[in-house]
Formats: structure tokens, C-alpha cells, sequence
């Protein structure tokens, strides 16, 4: 008989309450530091084309949030030179193949954080780019991803990145659970890897709802990036698609789909419509201000309240 293992993902999964310490949430502390800097929240708006963009990462770094650009089209010099101008911090990311060695070995200004971005970087390819990348770029903390058991973490560490990006198949509109049958519970996952994890972990994916990101500093990631949650605002780079019905929407697709690539070639993603949701700047204080709820009711002041909750799992 089959021994089948159990996973879960955030929404099966809550917290139990502790008693509040502070007089108010708004006295919590939300931010977190990843490499030499300090940022607001602990979220990620992804990587993705529908999502991020030069004018959104600008106003993302403007605002103190962390933010990593796509690699699809990108003059990554170009790109590093105006936000520094700026005075924000230069995040890109890169893939494995030989046109990104050209792109890293043309760099005249050193981006503060990269981030190798493939599907599944446990893999010799991710294993000889991280390295390269750690021989010219030391001072550059780089993020590597996406992997999705506790081996796969201890090698990326063990290979140089400085921390590890989690999951496969979480994503709204990731197919790769569909088209391969691959995939982990998040839950299972994040509890797996930061057993053995030594640096920061972040955990991509999944993300529906605000609780979500409690959920996933209370299980030990120390940041969540996210796609859909970030997608359809004024913001965001997709095409904005107004209906016969003068509702207007706008358009999310994934990085593995002909829409990121130009190609129509190993296609695990597709694209969706997302209800338009107008200014940006509502959201991300909403955010905070669930997030500083979740703190009260951990009973601290600070994100480190969240690991010492006890929690549960709600079966559907």
C-alpha cells in the first residue's frame, strides 16, 4: 500500500492568536532586511512582465519596497545606470543561458541584487551561473531560484547564492503543475527548506491573499514574492482591456509563456484577465496595515512575533 504524503498550501493553514503587546497596530514594525538594505514590507511584487517595469520599479524602490525587473528585453546597463541616478537600489534578473553571460560580462555598473530566475535551478546550468556570477560579482547579493525541497537549498547555498527562491507550480498563472505534475504544497515546502536553509529564503508564489504573507513569515520565510496580487493595477505593465460591458481589466500572464519569451517554446504559464484596480498606493497600505494586524495579534511588535505563533491546519 502507498505510503502518500500529505501537503498543504496557505489557505489550509491559520494561526493561534497570542495576547497583544502593543497599544495599537499601527505601532508595528513591518520591515525587513534582505543583503545591506532595509525594506518595508516583506513582499516581492514578481518578476514578471505584466507586473514590473521600469516606471514600477521606480516607484516601487521610491517607496522603500524591494523589487526584482524581469530579464525579457531588458538594457540591463541602461536600467542600472537611471535608477542609481536616482538614487534607488538596481535589482535585474538573469537566466542561465549563453546571452546572459554576454549581458553580466557587459555590465559597467554592478547591480546591488540579481536574481537567477529559472523555472528549476536545481540543475548544473544554475549551478554554473551562480558561481560566475559569485567570481565576478561578489559584492552583488544574489537571489537563486526556483527550487522546491531542502536538498536543492543546501546545494544553491553550497554553489554561492546568498539566498533561495522557493517553489514550482504555486503561481496564478503557472501551469507547470498541469503540464508536468510537479509541484509542493507551500506550506510543506517552506517547512522543509528552512530546516536546513543557512540564508534568507523567499517564498514565490502562491499568494491570494494579505494573511498569506503572515502565514509565510510564520512558517520561516523571511520575504514572499508575488504576481497576481501585484497585477491590474494602473501600475502595471499589461495591456488594459475595457469589455463591451465597459468594465475595464487588464492583462496577467506568466514569464514561461510566448507572451514573456517572444516564442511559442516550452510554454508552463498562460494569460489571464484581472479585474482593473485602479492606483497602486491603496493596496500597498493595505497591506502594511494587515500585516501590522497580523503582528498584534502575534503578540510582538515585529515581524519576528509571527515565528514564535502556533498554527494549524483547516481541512477542506
Amino acid at each position: 500500500m502507498l505510503n502518500i504524503k500529505r501537503e498543504y498550501n496557505y489557505e489550509n493553514l491559520y494561526m493561534k492568536p497570542r495576547k497583544t503587546i502593543v497599544g495599537s497596530r499601527k505601532e508595528c514594525d513591518t520591515s525587513v532586511q534582505l543583503g545591506n538594505y532595509k525594506f518595508k514590507m516583506p513582499v516581492i511584487p514578481a518578476n514578471m512582465m505584466s507586473v514590473i517595469n521600469e516606471e514600477s520599479a521606480m516607484h516601487y524602490a521610491k517607496n522603500g519596497y524591494m523589487y526584482v525587473m524581469h530579464r525579457f528585453g531588458i538594457d540591463e546597463n541602461s536600467f542600472i545606470g537611471r535608477m542609481n541616478d536616482k538614487g534607488y537600489i538596481a535589482s535585474i534578473s538573469i537566466g542561465v543561458n549563453e546571452d546572459s553571460y554576454e549581458k553580466l560580462k557587459s555590465l559597467m555598473i554592478k547591480p546591488q541584487y540579481i536574481t537567477l530566475d529559472i523555472a528549476h535551478a536545481w540543475c548544473p546550468k544554475a549551478e554554473k551561473m551562480i558561481k560566475f556570477i559569485k567570481d565576478s560579482l561578489p559584492d552583488t547579493f544574489l537571489i537563486a531560484g526556483n527550487v522546491a525541497t531542502a536538498e536543492a537549498v543546501i546545494d544553491l547555498e553550497n554553489w554561492g547564492a546568498d539566498c533561495v527562491k522557493l517553489f514550482v507550480g504555486p503561481g496564478k498563472v503557472c501551469t507547470t503543475k498541469l503540464a508536468t505534475g510537479f509541484t509542493r504544497g507551500t506550506v510543506n515546502c517552506i517547512l522543509e527548506c528552512v530546516e536546513v536553509a543557512k540564508k534568507p529564503i523567499i517564498a514565490d508564489g502562491g499568494i491570494r491573499e494579505a494573511g498569506d504573507i503572515a502565514k509565510a513569515i510564520c512558517l520561516g520565510a523571511d520575504m514572499v514574492m508575488a504576481g497576481s496580487i501585484f497585477s491590474g493595477f494602473e501600475i502595471s505593465p499589461g495591456d488594459t482591456i475595457t469589455l463591451q460591458d465597459g468594465k475595464k481589466y487588464k492583462e496577467y500572464f506568466g514569464s514561461s509563456t510566448q507572451f514573456s519569451k517572444g516564442k511559442h517554446e516550452h510554454i508552463e504559464g498562460k494569460k489571464i484577465l484581472i479585474d482593473y484596480k485602479g492606483e497602486i498606493d491603496y493596496f500597498l497600505r493595505y497591506l502594511e496595515e494587515s500585516l501590522k494586524s497580523s503582528i498584534s495579534y502575534a503578540g510582538g511588535g515585529d515581524l519576528s512575533s509571527l515565528r514564535r505563533c502556533e498554527y494549524f491546519i483547516l481541512e477542506n
